[in-house]
């Protein structure tokens, strides 16, 4: 969070959704600590502090530079996947969600609020859906 204390925003395209809102914010942190590009780093930062709009960045030439050579590794891993494979991974997905809407709920904050955002964010580095 830019400034302690300061409301943390839902992004955009997640509706509202507070736990899909911090899984995308997660996610783009985790993306700006593998690249070198600077561009995308600052985008990740504006779209993060609410400064701008993930529907926004995600056409511009920057994000699809940096972002094009991960999907295209995730596209290959998920070409040579078994259809067990892929059911275990939607069950993984959907109960790590259940966890974290959970968590969220536990820690007075609903998943679908704008509201404050607690300060100890949950470190999604280790969860598997982010491989």
């Amino acid at each position: 969070m830019e400034n302690p204390g300061e409301e943390e925003h839902t992004l955009d395209v997640a509706h509202g959704d507070r736990a899909v809102s911090e899984h995308l914010k997660n996610s783009l942190r985790l993306l700006r600590e593998k690249t070198d590009d600077n561009d995308f780093k600052e985008m990740v930062d504006d779209i993060v502090a609410g400064r701008s709009s993930l529907r926004e960045a995600v056409s511009s030439p920057t994000f699809e530079q940096v972002l094009n050579p991960f999907v295209e590794q995730a596209a290959e891993k998920f070409e040579n996947m078994s259809e067990e494979e892929w059911r275990q991974l939607e069950e993984t997905g959907t109960q790590q969600f259940a966890e974290f809407r959970e968590q969220l709920s536990r820690n007075g904050g609903g998943t679908h609020r704008d509201d404050a955002e607690d300060e100890d964010e949950e470190d999604f580095s280790q969860r598997s859906w982010l491989e």
